[in-house]
């Protein structure tokens, strides 16, 4: 069974393709990975929808790593008795 920072990679790699595929959970979305606000909104709507989950706006604000993508995912995983 795939890891949640598995499924976000292949989901980063399927937005931007130019994106290497060893990205790891410390990676800053910007800085690091050069993701800009456009290609954010589609990767998270993308995490919307391979893990079944709906985003509030407020999260989506604060997203500034990958790290930020995952502890949203587990939050609401909780939240869901998944």
């Amino acid at each position: 069974m795939e890891t949640a920072l598995e499924r976000v990679r292949e989901i980063v790699v399927y937005v931007l393709p130019e994106i290497r595929a060893d990205i790891t959970a410390g990676d800053r979305l910007e800085e690091d990975l050069g993701i800009d606000s456009l290609s954010l909104v589609e990767i998270l709507v993308q995490v919307e929808k391979r893990f079944f989950l709906t985003l509030d706006d407020s999260e989506m604000i604060d997203v500034a790593s990958v790290q930020d993508i995952l502890d949203i995912i587990q939050r609401r995983e909780a939240v869901a008795g998944v």
